[in-house]
């Protein structure tokens, strides 16, 4: 059975996407997760939106920081999931034969 790529993507982004932006916030609200939110940061450019540089100030100064580091998380999620899309179907289909 094959993938449907783009239904694929859509559910790969959501399931990605919504627990990175819990993640954040949570990150702004509480100081919790500095670490992982620190590795994320070290990954993704983020210019001088970063949570962890803000996080001991209000948390109205981490939203520009949390959109930003949820999109990266939306794109890295799409790329992933259209990557492994496009080789299951590629691969199922030379061994349904």
């Amino acid at each position: 059975m094959r993938l449907h790529i783009r239904a694929f993507c859509l559910a790969s982004v959501t399931t990605a996407t919504l627990p990175g932006f819990i993640i954040f916030v949570w990150c702004s609200l509480t100081g919790f997760g500095t670490e992982l939110v620190r590795l994320f940061e070290s990954i993704h450019p983020s210019g001088g939106l970063s949570i962890i540089d803000n996080v001991n100030n209000s948390f109205t100064s981490c939203i520009p920081g949390i959109v930003v580091n949820t999109l990266y998380t939306a794109v890295d999620a799409f790329i992933l999931s259209i990557i492994f899309a496009l080789f299951y179907n590629l691969f199922i289909g030379k061994f349904e034969k």
